[in-house]
């Protein structure tokens, strides 16, 4: 019997969002195991993850230190069982389509090359000026494209045979496990035509589902103001081109494999090649930077 899919659903502030965009995810009409990882928000997003009933929650988690979004990431892969699909969900993204994994497997179901799927937004595509190639098969279609932006994807699990985990020392998220599957794996990657998100990024109070129990109210404080007070990710990005150019020089004399160990697996580590002074430099910058 197949295993259902691993959602893992990754928080940090901007409660607003997080609470509208979970009441939409469980509205859905599929079945999944749902973990949910808070990296140390300081509003009341823990409060309101611990009040969640749903039988598909499997677990929460919350780092009382935020380490970045692929420390959170890798924490829910490492609870992966080998068979399962695994989908990510940023807590911007707020899913329109109920039945999301019918969608995803019935495209991964038909397209077999097809190790990653990424959603897309309404205009997307027009709106970063890129023309992804339509495939189309037994009725069902996906759009091709070598880049995906990681917000809400789903990946196949054979592909985490050739690849292990986000890649914890250039810590290049999206650009990096799109590189690596095209680049090194059997696998390509796309966007999935079947299934509709939003990404609003601001909602204001008098709209947030949580208005009545939220504690900022009073203290003339919101959620996304500390969000953005601590979002960093913009100025981390300026050092991921030397990172980068670092471990494809390691793939290139041979030094490693594409297979990326994490520090939340330390079987992982103990058989593949892992540089922890990177990794624990990517650790430190949101230690120092995104708390």
């Amino acid at each position: 019997m197949m295993q259902v899919p691993i959602v893992c659903f990754v928080t940090f502030n901007r409660l607003g969002l997080t609470v509208k965009n979970l009441t939409a995810l469980l509205k859905s009409t599929d079945d999944f195991e749902l973990h949910i990882v808070d990296n140390n928000s300081t509003d009341d997003t823990w409060k309101y993850i611990r009040g969640i009933k749903d039988k598909r929650m499997k677990s929460r988690k919350r780092f009382n230190i935020n380490y970045g979004v692929v420390y959170a990431i890798n924490y829910v892969l490492s609870k992966r069982k080998k068979d399962q699909y695994f989908i990510l969900i940023e807590n911007d993204v707020c899913i329109e389509t109920q039945d999301f994994v019918t969608k995803f497997m019935e495209t991964m179901d038909t397209f077999q090359d097809v190790g990653l799927l990424g959603c897309a937004r309404k205009n997307f595509f027009e709106q970063k000026g890129i023309k992804p190639k339509k495939i189309t098969q037994k009725g069902l279609s996906y759009y091709k494209y070598d880049m995906i932006i990681g917000c809400f994807n789903c990946i196949r699990p054979e592909v985490f045979d050739y690849i292990g985990y986000w890649n914890e020392e250039t810590y290049a998220a999206d650009q990096d496990m799109s590189s690596r599957i095209n680049k090194y794996t059997p696998y390509v990657t796309g966007y999935a035509a079947s299934i509709e998100l939003n990404q609003t990024q601001y909602i204001s109070c008098d709209q947030c589902l949580y208005r009545k129990e939220c504690s900022l109210i009073n203290q003339n404080r919101t959620c996304f103001n500390i969000h953005r007070k601590n979002y960093s990710h913009d100025k981390f990005a300026e050092s991921l081109q030397e990172k980068k150019k670092m471990y494809y020089q390691q793939l290139r004399n041979g030094k490693r494999t594409i297979y990326c160990a994490s520090i939340h697996d330390t079987e992982s580590m103990r058989k593949h090649y892992y540089d922890i002074k990177m990794a624990h430099d990517n650790f430190n910058f949101f230690k120092k930077n995104g708390n």
